[in-house]
């Protein structure tokens, strides 16, 4: 029976991670594995899994998705983008299959998605990572995601609503490779903060004071956040303090004072690569 959804699923060496997002949407029409370029037994997972195993090279976050979207073999109105490290939970599971299985529940184009964070093992609710809402669930040629380079938000064209359903995120590759991945996340953010202080903000969705939820988020982290001093030691407070990660224990606290240390290599990037940039006559 036709459940009228797709999953993308875009990898690089997710072997620790693929088997189980895989299982939790093997009720989908279509599972698409987007790899690319993994050296570990990610396409062998995925091709016994019953997915669609497609290599491109990888184009940036926002690039090499909306690829997918605009060149894989997409044939069911709605579409679920889903990361490795993320698991459909069985209410969202319902909830999707109620949704796409009669088009006349809805007139909506995307739907925002919320997850929550397992770290080392327990379910963080705080720290300002929960709730966290990304829309991931859409009609097929209604969204795309906007070019920007780290931190991309998905642009549709229609309205939007939110579901109940959340989904499950754990990265079972260890701490060692989190924090190589932070690195890099690092530098991409360092990079596009350079450009916000130039004024070149990036990506479809413009910074706004008046604007949407994403559009002053975005306004606060370009035309304040780059400013404002010792930025590690305000992202400890907000975390652990203003959006009580305290409650979330021993966990908690080892969740904030590794995003403080990402903060930290943030701040140091920016400065390197703005004296970079003033350094070559660009301002």
């Amino acid at each position: 029976m036709s459940t009228n959804i797709s999953f993308l699923i875009p990898t690089l060496n997710e072997e620790k991670n693929i088997a189980y997002s895989l299982e939790s949407c093997a009720f989908a029409d279509q599972v698409f594995v987007l790899d690319s370029g993994s050296t570990d037994k990610t396409k062998e997972l995925a091709e016994a899994a019953g997915a669609f195993f497609v290599y491109h090279p990888w184009e940036g976050y926002a690039r090499q998705k909306n690829w997918g979207l605009d060149n894989l073999p997409l044939e069911t109105e709605w579409i679920f983008i889903l990361d490795a490290d993320e698991v459909i939970t069985s209410p969202l599971r319902d909830e999707l299959l109620e949704l796409a299985g009669s088009m006349a529940l809805t007139d909506k184009s995307g739907f925002y998605v919320n997850r929550y964070f397992v770290w080392e093992g327990k379910q963080i609710r705080h720290c300002g990572y929960y709730p966290s809402w990304n829309l991931r669930f859409f009609r097929r040629g209604k969204a795309r995601y906007e070019e920007r380079d780290v931190h991309e938000h998905m642009v549709v064209d229609g309205p939007v609503g939110y579901l109940k359903g959340e989904m499950h995120h754990e990265d079972r590759r260890g701490r060692e490779y989190l924090w190589q991945k932070h690195l890099k996340y690092a530098e991409l953010e360092a990079r596009e903060m350079v450009k916000s202080v130039k004024g070149e903000s990036t990506g479809e969705l413009k910074p706004s004071f008046r604007g949407n939820s994403l559009e002053l988020r975005r306004a606060i982290k370009e035309r304040i956040w780059p400013f404002l001093p010792a930025r590690w030691a305000l992202r400890f407070l907000y975390m652990y303090i203003l959006k009580q990660g305290f409650l979330d224990g021993a966990t908690g606290l080892d969740m904030c004072l590794f995003m403080t240390r990402y903060e930290f290599e943030i701040a140091r990037k920016f400065k390197a690569f703005k004296n970079i940039a003033n350094s070559s006559g660009v301002r």
